[in-house]
């Protein structure tokens, strides 16, 4: 045997959940599970004694943009600006930063107007141009659904030969872009090569393992400068090649236009190609925005509004996208924050498997953080998949009443009530929107509270049990992804992916889970990250 991991307490989060002591691995895979007595009379090339250390199967997070996390951390990293002048004054720093060619873009991501203390507002193109009115500027909001953007910026893109199709989504006014405009920005910024998306897979492929990640699902097509999903592909294919990836990225191919989305498939791309390290995963489908910045599609206005948000698919285009995915199997995946916008997801649905018959795609939605009171028996009739975010219960919890009234927070991020209907869950943390940190939003699944403990509990019967709430980033996930069979919980022949703990999560007391630290963290056998 290669390695014997003893003197622990592994929980193997499988059927029975059974617990062990000992691990043994074998190229690359579990080879033994037992008592440490046992374990003494196997031969091991090393032996290594985890003095006690908990022992889970490696995180997984099943939706989150790895590029465009990596793109944010080389940028403007703007989580914790507390100020539109704050924003001006360290914009106009970077500025002095950047090479003299006034060409190249200012960009910036994770503004949120509900941090700021001077103005409770969105930023403006007004007050960008007190940065720069030469150098184009792009600030996206925390979310991904809104951004602002400086004069210069927005004189490039209205001369866009397709900025007709985009001008519902644009305030001229104010330089504010929501939804599919902002990437309009995209379009006309530098387009990074193979070699430099290498690069920023490199760079932050250890920010994962840190924090005990083993795989990822990763919706990257639309994270760069260019969107060249192609050449995104091909920078991780070339890694996993060269044996150079510490992480298993599942791809989740993301497309704004059923022209883009039938031309992957035609190209003969499927759901589930690839290696143990990089393969497709569900087509990406986007069918509105987020609360935060007001375009979640709602069935009912906004409170105290007219508005109800943005359908960024119509029913007919959003049903062909469905359709022709459906139709050549792959698995589907569709952004629906709104209860109009799951709605329409499970109304395309349903006509799908009408049309085509009930296929095995573990189709899913993504987010569904309002929903129709009808909604997850109807998820759980079709056996749709729930894609979740604990962890944006910290942020929202304050402001979702405000923005939908009190009626309807109520039937809002309900993850109890979905396992007890039956509905298979995915655990995430839509990262660069909120931290990736395991920990953290499986102590938030727990609590319903901030991490400071400082709030009240919201919901308190929608909080999740330790085990449900490990279950949604280990095997539940795996399920999401097709496979259980090979990973998300330690049983012998699997994947050795595991994450080693300095504390029992399981016996940690609840508002501390997130302070638990990760002491090894092993990808197929081998340690890719040691405190």
């Amino acid at each position: 045997m290669g390695k014997l991991y003893y003197n622990g307490r592994i929980y193997t989060m499988d059927d029975e959940n059974r617990i062990y002591t000992a691990i043994g691995i074998e190229n690359g895979r579990i080879a033994f599970l037992g008592t440490d007595a046992e374990a003494a009379k196997l031969e091991a090339a090393e032996k290594i004694d985890l003095e006690g250390a908990c022992v889970l199967p490696g995180f997984i997070d099943s939706h989150l943009h790895l590029l465009n996390y990596a793109f944010v951390k080389n940028s403007y990293g703007m989580f914790e600006t507390d100020s539109i002048a704050a924003v001006i004054r360290e914009g106009k720093a970077r500025i002095e930063r950047l090479e003299k060619d006034s060409s190249s873009w200012l960009y910036g991501r994770g503004w949120n107007q509900q941090n700021f203390t001077d103005e409770n507002r969105l930023l403006t193109k007004q007050d960008l141009d007190q940065i720069s009115t030469e150098r184009p500027i792009l600030f996206i909001r925390v979310c991904g659904h809104a951004a602002a953007v400086n004069s210069r910026a927005l004189d490039i893109i209205m001369k866009l030969p397709q900025i007709g199709d985009y001008m519902e989504q644009i305030d001229t006014d104010t330089g504010i872009l929501t939804e599919d405009s902002i990437k309009l920005c995209y379009n006309v910024m530098g387009r990074p090569g193979v070699e430099q998306v290498k690069e920023m897979i490199l760079s932050v492929q250890e920010d994962f393992n840190r924090c005990g990640i083993t795989s990822v699902e990763s919706d990257d097509f639309l994270s760069l400068p260019g969107r060249d999903g192609y050449t995104i592909m091909e920078a991780y294919q070339q890694l996993d090649k060269e044996g150079r990836l510490a992480l298993r990225v599942r791809e989740q191919p993301s497309f704004i236009s059923f022209q883009d989305l039938k031309g992957f498939i035609d190209k003969g791309y499927r759901t589930g190609q690839g290696t143990d390290y990089y393969e497709i995963g569900p087509v990406k489908l986007y069918q509105d925005g987020s609360l935060g910045a007001k375009t979640a599609l709602l069935n009912q206005p906004y409170e105290g509004e007219m508005d109800c948000g943005i359908m960024r698919l119509t029913a007919e285009e959003l049903q062909a996208c469905v359709d022709y995915s459906y139709e050549h199997d792959m698995q589907i995946l569709t952004h629906a924050i709104g209860d109009k916008a799951s709605d329409m997801v499970c109304d395309a649905y349903e006509n799908a498997i009408q049309k085509y018959g009930k296929k095995p795609l573990r189709l899913a939605i993504n987010h569904i953080q309002l929903v129709s009171p009808n909604l997850y028996d109807r998820m759980k009739k079709m056996d749709i998949l729930a894609y979740i975010q604990p962890v944006f219960v910290a942020t929202d919890k304050n402001t979702v009443e405000g923005l939908v009234g009190k009626e309807r927070e109520a039937l809002s991020y309900s993850w109890k009530t979905m396992l007890q209907k039956g509905l298979h869950c995915c655990g995430s943390s839509d990262s660069p929107v909120e931290s990736f940190s395991v920990l953290e939003g499986i102590q938030i699944a727990v609590t319903r509270q901030g991490l400071d403990e400082q709030d009240a509990c919201w919901h308190p019967s929608e909080r999740l049990t330790a085990e449900e709430a490990v279950r949604l980033f280990t095997i539940d996930n795996a399920y999401g992804a097709w496979a259980e069979k090979k990973k998300g919980s330690l049983e012998v022949g699997k994947l050795a992916d595991m994450v080693v703990l300095g504390e029992d999560i399981f016996q940690t007391e609840p508002h501390k889970i997130h302070q638990i630290p990760v002491l090894r963290t092993i990808v197929g056998g081998r340690e890719v990250w040691r405190a």
